[in-house]
């Protein structure tokens, strides 16, 4: 089967075109504005293979292909878009697959609703045998060139493997890495794989290797898996993968302990939330309470200290009071009223009392 190509479907296409709508396609394509534009006599007078070589040098064949279809649907041909736009679709794909991203830039980790659809049904239906690599590789190149794509393609040809374990079972490469970026990553990342499916694991992992951003995705679960089985000894927890979420290859204790206010207010969320025992959300919120228990006793304990410290300086920093003279004058069984220290600072002589109390 010889390989379909942009130009060969639209000398197809344009041949179907009757002659009142292929003179209304030309008139089209010469009154286009956008450069580069096309010459009346480059289009005057010419055959649909004089037209289409008029589009593949002018365009290239890609936008020879996006202005051809802008043209068929602005003169009502409709039916022959679309035709147009099946029919090179392979011609244009790569095997690449085209990720997900949120408005950061930041790759989706979660499975589409078209993913969760699929292990629905999954589950209601008995598991399939596992495929050989020889079988799997003649399904994927069998696949390529009845798509018209080219099987000499190495990328495209993997793109169209399939994947014979899991939960994804059946499905192509390219469809899980473009539906579920987060259970790909894990896949590929895992070594649990049993021996007579590793041919099927080491493909994938070859065919992921092409996306930059998700082999950083696969470093991130291998570092996970690892910090799971190291066992971190007690007042370490914090040297844990947080595991989830945009700050999931940092650490709990740098999530925490970070001055940048995105970081922060992101703790605070955390504060609010509740999950389930045992997940790594969970054990986030608990490494989080236990820091501001933590941080709340040795504040405690600070305030004690400098009011400790505050009243001993002020103790040492007193004068010191001269002893007041507590000998009291009372008579016999009967307290009293005044004593003479209410009287004089010291006591006074005897002189003095014998001086103040003659008569004159």
């Amino acid at each position: 089967m010889s390989r379909n190509t942009i130009k060969s479907a639209l000398i197809d296409i344009l041949e179907d075109l009757r002659e009142s709508q292929l003179r209304k396609f030309c008139s089209k394509l010469l009154d286009r504005r956008e450069e580069p534009r096309v010459r009346r006599r480059s289009v005057e007078n010419k055959d649909v293979y004089d037209i289409s070589d008029v589009l593949v040098s002018t365009f290239r064949e890609s936008g020879a292909l996006a202005v051809s279809t802008e043209i068929l649907r602005d003169i009502g041909c409709n039916e022959e878009a679309e035709r147009l736009d099946s029919r090179t679709k392979a011609c244009l794909d790569t095997g690449n697959p085209i990720f997900r991203r949120n408005p950061k830039g930041e790759l989706v980790m979660e499975a589409t609703q078209e993913a969760r659809n699929h292990v629905a049904g999954r589950r209601q239906q008995a598991g399939r045998p596992a495929k050989g690599p020889e079988e799997v590789e003649a399904e994927a190149e069998a696949r390529v060139v009845s798509e018209g794509g080219d099987p000499g393609n190495n990328m495209l040809v993997l793109s169209r493997y399939t994947i014979q374990f899991g939960q994804y079972q059946g499905q192509t490469f390219k469809w899980l890495l473009e539906n579920d970026v987060g259970y790909t990553a894990y896949l590929v990342a895992s070594k649990g794989t049993a021996s007579h499916l590793m041919a099927n694991k080491d493909a994938l992992t070859r065919y992921s290797r092409a996306c930059p951003d998700f082999v950083k995705e696969v470093r991130f679960h291998r570092a996970l898996g690892e910090a799971k089985v190291r066992s971190l000894p007690p007042g370490q927890e914090g040297q844990d993968l947080v595991g989830f979420g945009k700050y999931r290859s940092e650490t709990l204790q740098s999530l925490y302990e970070s001055k940048d206010k995105e970081k922060i207010s992101y703790i605070n969320f955390l504060r609010r939330q509740t999950s389930d025992p045992g997940t790594k959300m969970d054990i986030a919120i608990k490494y989080i309470r236990h820091r501001d228990q933590a941080e709340t006793v040795d504040a405690a304990a600070a305030t004690m200290a400098a009011s400790s410290r505050s009243a001993r300086k002020t103790t040492s920093r007193a004068p010191a009071q001269p002893p007041a003279w507590s000998h009291r004058q009372t008579a016999r069984n009967q307290p009293a009223e005044y004593t003479l220290d209410d009287v004089h600072p010291h006591p006074p002589s005897w002189g003095e009392r014998r001086q103040r109390w003659t008569p004159y």
